[in-house]
């Protein structure tokens, strides 16, 4: 599905970033990525979702190499990855039907765009997709009446209206409170069952990324120190990733 090798990505004012960073995501995966804050993991997704162009290596989303697509291949890739922010990155006083059917804006034309001509195929997808994140009654309701949780469902919603065979998930819960953060990475292991979709999520949260991957990758200063599964991440490895005065949380 995914295969990252070797990508460097350098700063001018923070010098070198990324120093090589190789790992594989396969089909169904849920993969998270963690490591210490500046360890890269940021500039990793920006790179991933192709709002940032690395300086080396290739992404190969099921086959095409992304790092150097322009123009329609590009974007051809990027209507394939479905991207979950941690401050969820939703119009606040447009409804949240509204706020679904916005995933559809770059596929259409600009006059049913400005229009919000989303046609009764969409809005009827958008519905059974938000019937499906829990937020059936909610259809109508301003977003910006929501809860985070809500909030967060809406935007695995919209993401999800795309149909992605990937969904980048960027510290998904880290603005929400451990329950409900629980219950959104349920939401996301549910959604890999019922859906063609690996899962690779940017992840602070230690103990709520190897109760929920099937795929750990830690980094460290730019590099991927681990490369295995959760249940091989020892006290050893902690330190390789963490270091030994950072505390992971």
């Amino acid at each position: 599905m995914l295969q990252v090798s070797h990508i460097r990505k350098q700063f001018q004012r923070t010098g070198e970033v990324l120093r090589d960073i190789s790992f594989t995501l396969e089909d169904g995966e849920f993969l998270s990525v963690i490591g210490p804050s500046g360890a890269g993991k940021t500039t990793l997704f920006r790179i991933l979702n192709g709002a940032e162009p690395c300086d080396g290596g290739q992404i190969l989303y099921d086959g095409t190499h992304f790092e150097s697509a322009r123009g329609r291949e590009k974007r051809a890739v990027q209507r394939r990855i479905g991207t979950i922010y941690q401050d969820f990155c939703l119009v606040e006083n447009v409804s949240v039907l509204q706020n679904v059917l916005n995933a559809c804006l770059p596929e259409m034309s600009l006059a049913a765009s400005l229009l919000g001509a989303f046609g009764r195929e969409r809005t009827a997808r958008a519905a059974e997709i938000l019937q499906e994140v829990g937020l059936a009654d909610k259809l109508e309701e301003p977003v910006k009446n929501l809860s985070g949780g809500q909030k967060q469902r809406v935007a695995i919603a919209r993401a999800l209206m795309r149909s992605p065979s990937i969904l980048l998930a960027d510290e998904p819960v880290a603005s929400l409170d451990p329950v409900t953060g629980r219950q959104i990475l349920c939401l996301l292991q549910e959604v890999r069952r019922t859906h063609p979709v690996s899962i690779l999520m940017n992840s602070h949260n230690l103990e709520l990324s190897l109760a929920f991957s099937t795929h750990i990758v830690g980094m460290n200063q730019g590099r991927v120190v681990f490369d295995g599964a959760p249940g091989d991440v020892t006290e050893a490895v902690l330190r390789e990733i963490y270091g030994e005065t950072e505390e992971a949380v």
